[in-house]
């Protein structure tokens, strides 16, 4: 990393310790002299702000109280700029210790010397100085956290452990183990720039960044048009079909545009069956035969379809879920990876896998799947009053355990970037009380419970499964109710149908699902930065 030049002349403070700072600097005269009035007024609004720091500085005490035996990292000893950080995008970030340290950065961070990203990272200061790194601000929360601790013993690969997956960091300041331990802690604050020429009621929160929830909004707006073109996207049945051929050739420009290399796979299967895959890829520069693969299928349910008879739309399954993977994709070919990156939108799923499966024959001799990540069904969730299903699998009981070290990653990268703690650790609740199928299959909104769940299932029920099956690769699959919904495989499978599912009593049914879509794609093109750096395999 680059070494600056030391910054002087100022301390890095935030949270109480700005609000009490400022509130100082308005009592203090303007001029060297005070009569008896002022005087007195003055101490009368000192006091006020001596009281009101006394309970400002509650929450963070942790961070400088005396234990004895231990000598934390003082940190008004380290000043962070910018500030505040710009959420959601990439940027030089600078740290200036006055004193020895070490700073654990846990966020997507590039590599010194290199165009890849890890996972967190530390700086070690032997004596006070500068270092500057290039990271990734969360994109959907107000603050970042820095962790500071002595100059031994601050291990990066322990770090992801540091707290619960399913908890934030604030939530593990106030814990006894943190307060009593070797660490203090430094927030920063994140400003997200909104999307100019909307209101916040059509998604100007979720609108700016590396990606962003409202442009797979407007994406998935126009493809899921009634008039657009896409629609009726069954089997295909035939090599040519039209409607499904316009669809596919429309989605090979967008990624060949984002700079992909897509391509359009055809496979003969029988007589009345073809298999049409739209895939891009990016090769890895390090290991190019291992792949991570992330996909979505692009079929509709075709007419007679159980439950709903069929649809012509199908915005919710799966035109959400190949929105969301495309705007994953378009952040991750901004940036070199290790290993090839493949995206893929696979047909026939509605009737029998048979595009994943065909891929999956041809895979290149050689070539090895490390990960796969699936979009399917999905965005009618959190915020809304609909749980997030993310499944993990392969899976032999239905319950947390035999891919733990993957829900942990997920949780993990999930809560670094919103503030969805309380929602992870309900759906966790809700998973081992009432089971799986009261989050897939029970429309349950009336509760107004807002949830995610993260866990490894036995019911995978999308191209995800045939990774697992057939390749024994870890795999995830972002999705949200099906069985309960009464537009399942039905015609009013529309964009407009999931607007209405996502209001809620705080926000607008457009206004949450452009969160529910930022949340989504962020959460799946940070998994696969990680995975990049260290695949996840079974067992």
């Amino acid at each position: 990393m680059e070494s600056l030049p030391a910054m002087r002349g100022s301390i890095f403070v935030t949270g109480p310790w700005t609000i009490f700072l400022d509130s100082l600097s308005r009592l203090l005269p303007l001029n060297d002299s005070l009569n008896p009035q002022s005087y007195s007024s003055m101490m009368a609004r000192a006091a006020a702000v001596c009281m009101s720091l006394a309970i400002l500085l509650a929450p963070v005490t942790g961070c400088f109280s005396d234990i004895e035996g231990i000598d934390r990292a003082d940190p008004t000893n380290l000043q962070v700029n910018p500030s505040p950080l710009v959420g959601a995008l990439l940027q030089e970030v600078h740290f200036t210790a006055s004193s020895s340290m070490s700073v654990h950065v846990p966020y997507l961070v590039r590599e010194d010397g290199s165009e890849f990203f890890t996972n967190g990272t530390t700086l070690v200061f032997d004596a006070p100085g500068s270092l500057t790194i290039e990271m990734i601000a969360p994109s959907n929360i107000r603050s970042a956290y820095f962790i500071l601790g002595g100059t031994e013993g601050f291990q990066d690969s322990g770090m992801m452990h540091i707290r619960d997956s399913n908890q934030s960091w604030s939530e593990l300041f106030e814990t006894d183990d943190f307060v009593q331990g070797p660490y203090s802690w430094l927030e920063l604050p994140v400003v997200r720039e909104n999307r100019s020429g909307f209101s916040v009621e059509e998604g100007s929160l979720h609108g700016t960044g590396i990606i962003d929830g409202l442009s797979a909004f407007e994406w998935l707006e126009s493809f899921a048009d009634p008039d657009s073109g896409y629609n009726e996207r069954w089997g295909p049945f035939t090599l040519n079909d039209p409607n499904y051929m316009r669809a596919a050739e429309y989605v090979q420009g967008y990624l060949e545009g984002m700079g992909w290399d897509a391509d359009i796979h055809r496979y003969w299967i029988s007589d009345f069956s073809y298999a049409v895959n739209v895939c891009g890829y990016k090769t890895g520069t390090v290991f190019p035969n291992e792949w991570l693969v992330l996909g979505a299928h692009l079929d509709v349910a075709e007419p007679g379809s159980p439950p709903g008879g069929g649809t012509r739309i199908g915005a919710h399954d799966n035109g959400a879920g190949v929105s969301l993977v495309l705007e994953a994709a378009r952040g991750l070919i901004q940036f070199d990876h290790r290993r090839t990156v493949a995206v893929c939108l696979w047909s026939n799923e509605e009737n029998g896998y048979d595009g994943v499966d065909r891929w999956i024959d041809n895979i290149p001799q050689g070539v090895t799947i490390t990960n796969y990540l699936n979009s399917d069904a999905v965005g009618t969730n959190w915020p809304g009053y609909y749980t997030l299903v993310v499944d993990c699998i392969p899976n032999n009981e239905d319950k947390l355990g035999d891919q733990w070290e993957m829900i942990r990653m997920l949780e993990w990268v999930g809560t670094q970037n919103n503030d969805i703690s309380a929602a992870l650790q309900l759906g966790r609740e809700i998973f081992h009380e009432e089971g799986y199928a009261s989050m897939k299959d029970v429309d349950s909104s009336d509760q107004k419970r807002q949830t995610i769940s993260v866990h490894d299932s036995d019911r995978g029920r999308s191209d995800y499964e045939r990774f697992a099956d057939q390749l024994g690769v870890v795999s995830v699959d972002w999705g949200s109710l099906t069985g309960g919904s009464d537009c399942y495989h039905g015609s009013c499978d529309t964009l407009d149908t999931m607007i209405d599912m996502m209001v809620t009593d705080n926000g607008t049914g457009r206004q949450n699902l452009v969160e529910s879509f930022d949340l989504v794609s962020w959460w799946i093109f940070s998994a696969a930065m990680v995975l990049d750096e260290t695949p996840i395999h079974d067992g």
